[in-house]
């Protein structure tokens, strides 16, 4: 039996307040982290193990309500109704289980790929069987799972099993609720307010496939999951509830000729009525529930038939469970294909990635270090180029950052988006990631023309730069002062154009734009211009070994008519004097007509949002060359979605910097690897 909307929120609570444990003052050593979490654990479990005592009452409640239809009851005739089930029939309920116990590991492979864990298909799938395998036949699924799973994962902390087993369970039940209201609607049994509820059920699910494709504004920062993973849920709910009617269908009388449709509706309803109490089993429930909902068959062949059911689906897999369980895991459970790495929320990268960023063929790379990316990597761990799972799609930005050639990174990217229930996208790549796609069969589009030059070769002579020498004389006049932040930057005047910059603005954009924060902008190179000592305006740039990328760009009230221009033309002078030979001042959305309607649309709403003709000027005034960027995707379909995920992502970032709380680690809490594998020294 599954786990109850009350053990789920039970489960998620007792995370959150882990998660948001209070952090103390002093230097936290390793041992003071360690004794932290561990406290924080018992406190949890101690909460956990309190609440199952709501269970037990429930499955006494319901057992003085059945108590008037089993006061009377033939216990022999139950037994014999047992003895009476065919090979034939425990084969076929056997089939039956075996098949819903695949989609039972299935809902954990889904939500480790939804949240990002790292633990492998395989190990997702196997322990979500055993955790269900078990835990439904002792009950208090909130706690079982959540043991079961953190043993069989050891890379997982006791609260992070705990989190992912509320998820897991939350999935099922809303597969469930979905499932159960289409057999209601399609069989119509008479049951009262039955049809109204199944109703509902559907319209809120509906509702949040809805949200998921296209949610409003205020919901965009939430992390939805994709349609693909909602509609996966609830096939795997089918399945699973389904088969496990079969089961019980199977092993009914053949001298009661049910039908089919009916029974199993009438599974689901006592299915929920479990889901309710969580009872071992859903003991005591399931069967009050059942009856009634099949009032005509006679009590002892119908309770034959659940014992003889209980037996095949919940006392086989449990034996067997527990057997898996004792023995524990016996090699490392995180994934070895390609996956997305989420880095530390802090915008300093760790030494050895620092050094491929800075490799990197395009300075954007440096956007790994906002709120929005993630890091795709290959099987072997190789970094291969920044990834985000937006809406329906997994988009990677630009060109790949390592050696790989462009095939090798797009089919990881593939297989990464097809782990995430998610469709491949690549976006502002260039033209050689371009032909690499449309040559694999992909979809291409024309999204953005990116501005660059060349710093030893730049001027302000000649005609093409006319505008750009008018607007510096305005900046000139206003006695701006340009200096470069090399160490200690003004961080508090900073902080004040930013905010003037987006009272004047409104907001700021994200994704494939940065955004300003402190320690972001301190791992940037920083030009500043002062009138006096006060700071009117600024720019960064993204740094590389092979160019600069023009990044924010804020200015205040102060700030007079050609300041940021005059900040450009000093941060390019730095670049032609150390030598930088390409100097990019970002891109801007393509211009160019569309054939398809749909494109065309979407094109025309991020022009009318991103302000793009009054951008174009200003950077046509630096005479740069411009280079066509694209965006690829599988298909047509998998294209636009894409363009309208990136469209809202662009503007409306995330509020903050946050890391995965979900994150594997290969030895997370207990050493059940690590001991297993010294029993195995001592014995050599």
């Amino acid at each position: 039996m599954r786990h109850s909307q009350i053990e789920i929120e039970d489960t998620l609570k007792r995370s959150s307040v882990l998660t948001h444990a209070p952090r103390a003052t002093g230097p936290e050593t390793p041992d003071a982290k360690a004794t932290l979490v561990a406290q924080g654990d018992r406190k949890g479990l101690h909460k956990l193990l309190g609440k199952q005592m709501l269970p037990l009452a429930v499955m006494v409640f319901f057992a003085w309500l059945l108590w008037e239809k089993v006061a009377h009851l033939d216990v022999k005739a139950v037994f014999a109704t047992v003895a009476t089930v065919t090979p034939g029939q425990w084969g076929l309920a056997g089939l039956a289980t075996l098949a819903s116990f695949w989609a039972v590991g299935q809902y954990d492979r889904v939500l480790h790929a939804q949240l990002g864990t790292g633990i492998s298909d395989s190990s997702a799938r196997s322990s979500g069987i055993l955790a269900i395998g078990l835990s439904q036949a002792l009950g208090f699924g909130a706690l079982t799972g959540t043991l079961i799973r953190w043993r069989m994962l050891p890379e997982l902390t006791l609260w992070q099993a705990a989190r992912l087993s509320g998820a897991v369970a939350l999935s099922f039940l809303m597969g469930w609720a979905v499932v159960a209201a289409m057999a209601l609607l399609v069989f119509q049994p008479e049951v009262p307010l039955m049809k109204t509820l199944a109703t509902g059920a559907i319209a809120l699910f509906l509702t949040l496939a809805a949200l998921s494709i296209y949610p409003p504004r205020a919901l965009v920062r939430l992390p939805w999951p994709s349609i693909k993973t909602m509609v996966t849920v609830v096939g795997l709910a089918a399945i699973d509830t389904i088969c496990a009617g079969l089961a019980l269908y199977v092993l009914l009388p053949d001298h009661l000729l049910l039908p089919l449709g009916h029974t199993v509706s009438a599974y689901l309803f006592s299915l929920g009525a479990g889901l309710i109490s969580s009872t071992p089993g859903g003991v005591g429930p399931f069967e009050a529930t059942l009856a009634s909902l099949l009032p005509a068959i006679p009590i002892e062949p119908l309770l034959g038939a659940v014992v003889a059911f209980r037996l095949i689906y919940y006392g086989v897999p449990a034996a067997i469970s527990a057997l898996f369980i004792l023995r524990g895991p016996k090699r490392c459970n995180l994934a070895r294909e390609p996956h997305l790495v989420k880095t530390s929320p802090s915008p300093y990268l760790p030494p050895q990635l620092e050094v491929q960023i800075f490799a990197a063929p395009r300075a954007e790379a440096g956007l790994l270090r906002t709120r929005d990316f993630s890091l795709l990597s290959a099987a072997d761990g190789t970094a291969l180029g920044l990834a985000s799972p937006i809406g329906q799609s997994l988009v990677m930005l630009s060109d790949p950052i390592s050696a790989h050639c462009p095939g090798q990174t797009r089919d990881a990217l593939s297989r990464a988006a097809a782990r995430r229930y998610r469709m491949p996208a690549i976006y502002k790549c260039g033209a050689r990631m371009a032909a690499s796609a449309r040559r694999a069969g992909w979809q291409v589009l024309s999204t953005a023309e990116e501005a660059w030059l060349i710093p030893a070769e730049f001027n302000l002579e000649g005609s093409k730069t006319r505008q750009l020498r008018r607007i510096l004389r305005k900046a000139e006049e206003g006695r701006i002062r340009v200096t470069e932040g090399i160490r200690d930057l003004p961080l508090g005047q900073m902080d004040r154009v930013a905010a003037e910059w987006l009272a004047m603005r409104g907001q700021e954009r994200g994704f494939s734009m940065g955004t300003y924060d402190r320690d972001y902008i301190s791992c940037q190179r920083v030009f500043l211009a002062w009138q006096g000592t006060n700071l009117v305006a600024f720019v960064s740039f993204h740094e590389s070994r092979n160019e600069m990328t023009l990044d924010l760009m804020r200015s205040g009230e102060a700030a007079p008519d050609g300041t940021i221009q005059l900040l450009i033309v000093k941060a390019i002078e730095a670049a032609r004097k150390q030598g930088v030979p390409r100097l990019s001042l970002a891109a801007v959305p393509w211009q160019g007509e569309d054939h398809a309607p749909l494109t065309r649309w979407l094109r025309q709403k991020f022009l009318a949002r991103s302000g793009a003709a009054g951008l174009r000027r200003f950077k046509s005034a630096f005479a740069p060359q411009w280079e066509t960027l694209y965006l690829a995707a599988p298909t047509r379909l998998a294209l636009t979605v894409a363009g309208m995920d990136i469209l809202r992502r662009v503007t409306a970032p995330p509020p903050k910097v946050t890391a995965n709380p979900m994150k594997a680690a290969r030895s997370a809490t207990h050493p059940t690897l690590r001991l297993s594998k010294a029993l195995k020294l001592r014995r050599k």
